[in-house]
């Protein structure tokens, strides 16, 4: 095989790195409330019609939306300084505002209600009953693509074309589709980023006959005084650079830390699961309960070295009433006899527990004579008190919990009506969810989640990580998060791609004799490089503990990236004007004080392409070495004249390279040739050379062994070994003599 692409480099990690975009924002306000947005003094976006529904009926701007006052404004909050426009309109049944604030390099538009409104629904719910900013869905004379983030798991059904693109509804659209939205151009210089600024949960976009729509959700049937929906434009360049930047103003806005979810127990060590797809998911050993299974999981895993640190408990393990719905979230005792407590007391691994929606007979809610506050609708139900969320995950923390997964959202969103019929319900259900979390000093992790979901997650501290794949089956492709991992990224979450097996083959399994996992390489490979969960799901007896071993070190603390490995920007040319790559090749990097290493994975790619060191961000001079993922050992030259020739390949013969800055002396960097990411921040620091000498310094476990290795500028390999006594940290040295040594720091 032929490995997946990893390179080390610089600079920032796209395939292709943009220049800034080509000139300043624009914003040309009409005196009828018409606008426009302009790039570089070229017409960018032109806007629709403005509408708002009171009382039943919906009010068109200049029509029946009469133009009351228009006003110029100003200010500065944490966005930077703005200027602006102020419209008042009557809507006959109280007052209606739409707001332009125009920054350096983005622009806000804001939907407001001083005074409440009634009767504002539908019958669309997908639709938007109020309408500001709208946009013509048209070329404006600039050659452009879209990127449209949307669908359920982060963004799942995500995808790429030409703007504007043949079918209207290829934009997202609605209660799944309402995700981010990039518009670039052809030469990259040039990006916008479109999407929801505020009041995450009711706010939605819809297309409608070649317009796009930005407003309340379409079934809310009322909006409260002084209710404030806001929608921001940002200018950028890129795909990956201007998501990127839209993220780090959301995150800034509300006080989020792009690298917060960096602390969270799972992005930090192995873990194991037991979610959709794994072998013992639903099934147990024979003649065994849940209980005694997976102690013998833990027995097995330490026999053969697999240093698991926790362990996501799915669906299996509660009571479930009405449409299999949840009535009492603890352990039924046929399947845990002794508790939770006792099976984190036996394995020392802490847990992820798996919720989804409350079912109607839940024996939380008054109504079924709980002690909380419940809304009942159907066959499921919604809590709307901040005292039972604290008081249900401080009882599972107290039994090993370190994580509350919140699966199924999509379905209780869809299927709980006041959440839709609300403007503000869905919204609180979520941030009690993240103040319990906070609150009991445990995290996060969203499934089956709405694009609005992922955006909510952006006020919640304590949410972390959330689903970006489909549930696994051996043999799937769910390894595929290329795009998704980007909005993850993008709002300061890790993107988790589900479990998968390390071996093709296991024996038993309730999914059918014919289950194979063909691309166990691959998965390991994807499931490291998001820098999310990592956590196998084997039986007993069937793990490859190498294959396994290649994502974390001894004691299980991960080694991955730094950020997730995303689409590089050329296979967002070739989705939209059929240039670049055609195929996915992903990017991402982890630091060593001022020298970036680049990861690349190259898979499923239809045609040769040569990459280029400038396109990974180099200067046409920085001379690289590059190594592919099965022969560390040969290493060639790559940048200063030198392309990288991606092959064709598909999911099984998918490439790995690792490519190197040769460091001003000639000595490079090689890393630990058997892990996926070969230069993980975790692991090395103080990086040094002399024109005969290199060094670095590496921390570890007490007993771990670890292989380092270091080129000189002939291209030769040097090997040094390490073993990390009780101080967990060593310096590495090679010279060019072919001497080499370890030494505690």
């Amino acid at each position: 095989m032929k490995g997946f692409v990893l390179v080390v480099c610089l600079a920032a990690v796209v395939c292709a790195l943009p220049a800034p975009a080509a000139s300043d924002l624009g914003l040309n306000v009409g005196s009828d409330g018409s606008y426009t947005v302009s790039i570089g003094g070229k017409t960018w976006l032109r806007s629709a019609d403005t509408f708002v529904t009171v009382n039943g009926k919906t009010l068109v701007a200049n029509a029946d939306l009469k133009m009351k006052s228009s006003k110029p404004i100003s200010g500065e909050d944490v966005g930077g300084s703005y200027t602006g426009t102020d419209i008042e309109w009557d809507t006959g049944s109280g007052s209606f505002h739409t707001a332009f604030r125009l920054y350096q390099s983005h622009i806000v538009f804001a939907q407001l209600f001083p005074d409440a409104l009634n009767n504002t629904n539908i019958s669309d719910g997908d639709g938007v009953q109020s309408s500001f900013p709208s946009f013509h869905i048209e070329s404006n004379g600039v050659d452009r693509g879209v990127a449209t983030f949307k669908g359920d798991m982060c963004g799942g059904g995500s995808g790429v074309t030409s703007y504007p693109p043949k079918e209207e509804k290829f934009i997202g659209n609605g209660i799944s589709g309402s995700g981010p939205l990039v518009l670039f151009t052809k030469d990259l210089n040039t990006s916008t980023v479109l999407s929801s600024y505020s009041n995450f949960m009711s706010h939605s976009q819809a297309v409608n006959n070649n317009v796009l729509s930005y407003g309340v959700m379409g079934k809310v049937t009322s909006i409260p005084a002084n209710y404030v929906l806001e929608t921001v434009l940002v200018l950028s360049s890129g795909v990956n650079q201007a998501m990127e930047e839209w993220g780090d103003l959301l995150l800034k806005v509300y006080g989020k830390d792009r690298d917060g979810y960096k602390n969270d127990y799972a992005m930090n060590y192995l873990g194991y699961s037991t979610d959709n797809g794994a072998y013992y998911y639903y099934q147990t050993e024979p003649n065994k309960n849940y209980e005694d299974t997976l102690i013998d999981v833990y027995n097995y895993a330490k026999a053969q070295g697999i240093p698991y640190r926790y362990i996501l408990l799915d669906s299996w393990w509660y009571f479930k009433g009405k449409h299999d719905g949840v009535t009492t979230w603890d352990p039924m005792p046929d399947v845990f006899p002794h508790g939770l407590e006792y099976l984190y007391n036996v394995t020392g691994w802490s847990q992820q527990l798996h919720n989804r929606y409350w079912s109607a007979d839940n024996t939380y809610a008054k109504q079924n004579g709980g002690q909380y506050d419940f809304i009942i609708q159907g066959e499921k139900g919604v809590p709307t008190e901040q005292r039972f969320w604290d008081d249900l995950m401080l009882a599972k923390k107290k039994t090993g919990m370190f994580m509350y997964e919140q699966d199924w959202l999509d379905v209780e969103f869809d299927d709980v009506p006041v959440l839709q019929t609300s403007a503000t319900l869905a919204r609180q259900w979520m941030l009690q969810m993240g103040e319990a979390a906070r609150r009991n000093g445990v995290t996060f992790q969203a499934c089956m989640s709405h694009p609005r979901h992922i955006m909510q997650m952006i006020e919640c501290p304590a949410m972390t990580n959330a689903r970006a794949s489909g549930d696994y089956h051996p043999g799937n492709s769910q390894w595929y998060v290329g795009m998704s991992s980007l909005f993850a990224w993008a709002t300061g979450i890790a993107p988790s791609k589900d479990n998968y097996w390390s071996t093709p083959v296991q024996p038993g399994t309730h999914y059918g004799p014919n289950t194979k996992e063909p691309y166990n390489r691959l998965q390991a490979a994807v499931i490291t490089l998001t820098t999310g969960p990592v956590a196998p799901s084997d039986m007993v007896g069937g793990s490859d503990a190498a294959l396994i071993m290649r994502s974390c070190a001894k004691d299980g603390m991960l080694l991955q990236p730094d950020r997730p490995a995303t689409e590089c920007d050329a296979f967002y040319l070739n989705q939209a004007f059929g240039s670049g790559v055609n195929g996915h090749v992903w990017t991402t990097y982890s630091d060593l004080a001022s020298l970036r290493t680049s990861y690349v994975l190259a898979v499923l790619v239809d045609n040769t392409y040569n990459l280029t060191a400038v396109e990974l961000g180099y200067s046409s001079s920085q001379q690289l070495l590059v190594f592919e993922a099965n022969s560390t050992k040969t290493v060639h030259a790559f940048g200063n004249g030198h392309a990288l020739s991606i092959q064709p390949c598909k999911e099984y013969d998918f490439q790995l390279y690792t490519a190197v800055p040769v460091l001003s002396t000639g000595w490079a960097l090689l890393g630990e040739s058997d892990k996926w990411v070969s230069v993980s921040s975790r692991r090395f620091f103080n990086l040094a050379s002399t024109k005969d000498s290199v060094f670095v310094s590496l921390r570890g476990s007490v007993g771990e062994s670890v292989e380092v290795n270091f080129a000189d500028s002939a291209m030769k390999v040097y090997s040094v070994t390490c073993t990390f006594s009780q101080t967990g940290e060593v310096t590495a040295m090679a010279t060019s003599d072919g001497s080499s040594k370890c030494f505690d720091i």
